[in-house]
């Protein structure tokens, strides 16, 4: 399984949110590129970064604070926050990052997601599926939307996207654990790429969704509060 540290970006500093809310922020850090080299040299193989400017504001914000993360790092970066249009996958593509998370924009219009997918290759496009309850949220997660997570992606496996990144918001930045029930659903569709975020509490969750068999797990107000360390992180990988 693959562990990414998750650097989330607001107003240029490293940041992280208690369920999505932007007045329940804690700033970890004034520099996200110092950040990733940190967590690049303590071990981690892939980082996860959002552009809170953009999940909300709905333009990339913070572009080159990401484009010096991938001039300094040799690590992959998998890239999210206000990804809504075919110009904004291929700008950070091609400044280097791997893989370009879709959240809102898919949500509106799966299509688009599959599209890119084709376009792009499946490999380096994501889809996030930020739920409460079992409703996919959108725009930073402020809104809901008619679309229910196991349909939403069924429709997205069937037609050429297979990685999917799964938040329970409920319990994002709460150190309550990842909700299990549903990433065990998800993990059973066939050809999926899971990656579990969210709630994560410490190294036996992160143990937990590998004895799972998915993809991939994000990490964040765990590791910066010490509640994993980036040694358990390596061994899991190992």
């Amino acid at each position: 399984m693959k562990i990414f540290p998750a650097i989330d970006i607001e107003d240029g500093h490293c940041v992280r949110l208690q369920q999505g809310k932007k007045e329940n922020l804690t700033v970890y850090g004034d520099d996200p590129v110092k950040m990733a080299l940190k967590w690049q040299e303590e071990g981690a193989k892939a980082l996860h970064v959002v552009d809170l400017d953009g999940a909300f504001k709905g333009d990339g914000v913070n572009k080159e604070i990401i484009r010096k993360m991938c001039e300094v790092l040799t690590i992959p970066l998998e890239v999210g926050g206000g990804i809504r249009n075919e110009k904004a996958i291929k700008d950070y593509l091609d400044m280097g990052v791997y893989r370009v998370i879709i959240g809102s924009k898919a949500a509106a219009s799966p299509y688009f997601a599959i599209q890119a997918a084709k376009t792009f290759g499946a490999d380096h496009i994501a889809v996030s599926i930020d739920a409460k309850g079992d409703e996919v949220a959108t725009h930073g997660w402020v809104d809901g939307s008619s679309r229910k997570v196991m349909t939403f992606a069924e429709t997205l496996l069937t037609h050429g996207v297979n990685t999917l990144i799964y938040t329970d918001i409920s319990r994002d930045g709460m150190l309550s654990g990842p909700n299990f029930d549903m990433m065990k659903k998800l993990q059973a569709l066939e050809g999926i790429h899971l990656i579990a975020s969210g709630g994560v509490s410490g190294a036996e969750d992160l143990r937990k969704l590998s004895a799972m068999g998915v993809y991939g797990a994000i990490t964040g107000k765990a590791l910066y509060e010490g509640k994993v360390t980036m040694e358990e992180i390596r061994d899991i990988q190992e």
